[in-house]
């Protein structure tokens, strides 16, 4: 058994996301000033950006993480695991693309430390989802076909019909 499983880094995700969305409320500099965003922003030679707390756009952004974080919330409740696996991919594709262009761009609104620092946790975290899903996937269809493969091969075998 796996310690962590899809729907536990699912969790954590969401928690993240809420995380995010209440520091951005409660304390920007905080996010701002992070070491590990200026570190990874000055690794990648990204403009760091400076900010006040009473920017009016650390509420817009709050709102849409709190939606992000919940639009997976319903899905992972209802167990809807097929939403995940083909959500995932699209979201890993999103942030490769979003962190190529914070890497290749000199477009300071977007290609800044803190973009490229959300792009990065989320294509981790993703890949971690990812994985965990692909090896659930594998161990499921392994149970069926350990429990009902001698059925399909006497089905397979009786749509089979020699010329």
């Amino acid at each position: 058994m796996q310690f962590l499983t899809a729907n536990i880094v699912l969790y954590i995700r969401i928690a993240f996301l809420l995380w995010l969305a209440f520091m951005l409320i409660k304390n920007p500099l905080a996010l701002t000033n992070a070491n590990f965003s200026i570190l990874l922003g000055q690794a990648m030679r990204l403009p760091t950006i400076q900010v006040t707390t009473t920017n009016p756009l650390f509420g817009l952004i709050a709102v849409f993480l709190s939606s992000y974080a919940l639009s997976d919330l319903v899905p992972l409740l209802s167990e809807n695991i097929p939403y995940f696996e083909n959500l995932v991919p699209v979201r890993l594709m999103f942030n490769f693309v979003l962190g190529a262009f914070c890497i290749s761009s000199n477009y300071g609104l977007v290609a800044n430390n803190l973009v490229f620092t959300f792009a990065f946790l989320e294509i981790w975290l993703n890949f971690l989802i990812y994985n965990n899903l692909k090896t659930e996937k594998y161990t499921r269809v392994k149970t069926y076909l350990a429990e009902h493969g001698e059925e399909l091969r006497k089905t397979a075998d009786a749509q089979v019909v020699p010329l």
